[in-house]
C-alpha cells in the first residue's frame, strides 16, 4: 500500500509480521514484469519500495499446534485454472470448501464473477463461500488517485492464502491454488531484468506461502493440482473432461474498461483462450466468445510480435511457442481466418519442423511436490487426457 500511495513512512499498531522479509521478496520479484508493462523505471521503483519505513509494536507469539482436518480450500476465481482445480479435487474425492474472493476494486468484473459463482453453485450442487475483501482497495491505484498500475496486486495470491485461514482452522489442511506451469516461465524485460507473468503464482512463491502458513500450523500445505500443466494442456482437459463446468469460464481482466459483457475481445487473454480452444477443436461460442482470427486482432497475439497490447503473461519464449503450436493445431483442424492465412505464410514451416518438440514441451506432466497419493491419481487423469496429443 505505501508503494502505491507513495507514502514513505507508515506506523502499524500491530505486532511486526512473522514473514515481512519473505513478503517483500515476492513483491520485489514481481516489480520488473509490472514495470515493463507500465513503462516504469524498474530500479527507481525497486529503490522506492526498499526505502519505505515501517514501524510496529512488539512481536506476539503464536501456537502452531491447532487441529486441522484433511480437506482443502479451493480458491475459485471462475477462470480455467480454478475451475480445473475444482473438478480435479472433486474427482480425487478431496473434501473441498470452494471460496470466491470479491476484491471490490473492479465493480463490473466482480458483478459478472458473482453471477457466475451463483450459476456454478446451482448447476454443480456445491456451496461456494464468498469473501468480500474491502481491504484490497488500499492496494489499488484508484484509491490513491495515482496512474494505472497493478503493483498493488503483486502479492495477491499470498493474501488469498491468508484470507482462507478462517476456513482452514479445524476444517482443512490444504490451500489449493490455480498456479499452472506457465507462471514459472520467465522473460527478459526491456530494462534487462528477469520478469515473471506473476511471481506470486510461481512454484517458488508457493513454497514461500506454505512456509508462512506453517508458522501458524505445521500441518498446513499450499499446493496446486494444475501446476503440472501448461495453459494449452489445461484448456484441453477442462473442456474435454468437464464441459459442464468449462462453459462457465470467465477470466477477462479488461471488462471495467470496455463495453464487453463477459469477454472484452480486446486483450491478449481473450486471444489466447480463443486460439487454444480452436487448437483442440472446441467451439469458442460455448463460453460466449467469438473468433479472434481477423487481422484487427493481430496485436493481441505474441506470435506475431510483442506489441504494446501484449502484457507480461505473454512475453516469455514459451508463451510465444505455445501459440505457435496452437495456431498449427487450429490450422490442421481446418480453422479459417485471416490470421491463420498469415500463420501459414510466416510460421507453418517452423511449426511443422518443431511439432514433436512443441508437443512434448506443452503436453507433458511437469514435476510437482504433490503428496504421493494425490499425485498418482492426478497423473492418471492427466495421462488419460493428454497422451494422444504428445
Amino acid at each position: 500500500m505505501p508503494l502505491i500511495s507513495e507514502i514513505n513512512n507508515i506506523r502499524y499498531n500491530t505486532p511486526s509480521p512473522l514473514f515481512e522479509n519473505e513478503l517483500k521478496e515476492i513483491i520485489l520479484h514481481q516489480i520488473p514484469g509490472i514495470a515493463d508493462d507500465y513503462e516504469f523505471d524498474t530500479q527507481q521503483t525497486i529503490d522506492r519500495f526498499k526505502n519505505i519505513h515501517y514501524s510496529f509494536t512488539e512481536t506476539s507469539t503464536i501456537n502452531p499446534q491447532t487441529n486441522v482436518d484433511d480437506g482443502a480450500i479451493v480458491l475459485l476465481s471462475c477462470g480455467k485454472d480454478s475451475l480445473l482445480t475444482l473438478e480435479f479435487a472433486r474427482e480425487l474425492d478431496i473434501d473441498i470448501t470452494p471460496i470466491h474472493i470479491n476484491d471490490t476494486t473492479t465493480p463490473y468484473e466482480n458483478s459478472i464473477s458473482l453471477e457466475t459463482v451463483k450459476k456454478i453453485e446451482k448447476s454443480s450442487d456445491i456451496s461456494i463461500e464468498i469473501i468480500t475483501n474491502n481491504i484490497e482497495k488500499l492496494n489499488d491505484f484508484e484509491t490513491w488517485n495515482k496512474p494505472p498500475s497493478c503493483l498493488g496486486y503483486s502479492h495477491m495470491m499470498t493474501g488469498f492464502c491468508f484470507l482462507a485461514l478462517p476456513f482452514l482452522h479445524n476444517n482443512a489442511s490444504m490451500v489449493l491454488l490455480g498456479n499452472q506451469q506457465n507462471m514459472n516461465f520467465s522473460f527478459r524485460t526491456n530494462q534487462g531484468y528477469i520478469g515473471y507473468p506473476s511471481f506470486d503464482q510461481t512454484t517458488k512463491a508457493r513454497h514461500q506461502q506454505e512456509k508462512k502458513l506453517k508458522l501458524l500450523n505445521k500441518r498446513l500445505r499450499v499446493l496446486s493440482l494444475v501446476e503440472p500443466l501448461t495453459d494449452i494442456a489445461e484448456v484441453k482437459i477442462l473442456f474435454s473432461r468437464y464441459p459442464e463446468l468449462a462453459k462457465y469460464q470467465f477470466s477477462c481482466n479488461c471488462l471495467d474498461g470496455s463495453n464487453g459483457k463477459r469477454w472484452c475481445h480486446s486483450c491478449n487473454k481473450c486471444a489466447r483462450l480463443s486460439i487454444f480452444m480452436l487448437a483442440h477443436g472446441f467451439d469458442v461460442k460455448s463460453v460466449g466468445m467469438h473468433s479472434m482470427l481477423s487481422k484487427r486482432f493481430i496485436d493481441y497475439y505474441t506470435l506475431f510480435g510483442l506489441k504494446p497490447e501484449i502484457d507480461r503473461y505473454e512475453k516469455s519464449t514459451e508463451a510465444r511457442d505455445q501459440q505457435l503450436l496452437a495456431f498449427y493445431m487450429a490450422y490442421k483442424n481446418g480453422v479459417k481466418g485471416q490470421l491463420i492465412e498469415l500463420f501459414k505464410t510466416r510460421f507453418l514451416a517452423d511449426a511443422v519442423a518443431r511439432e514433436d518438440e512443441l508437443r512434448e514441451k506443452f503436453f507433458k506432466i511437469y514435476k510437482t511436490d504433490l503428496p504421493g497419493n494425490l499425485r498418482t491419481k492426478l497423473h492418471s487423469i492427466i495421462k488419460e487426457e493428454l497422451n494422444e496429443l504428445k
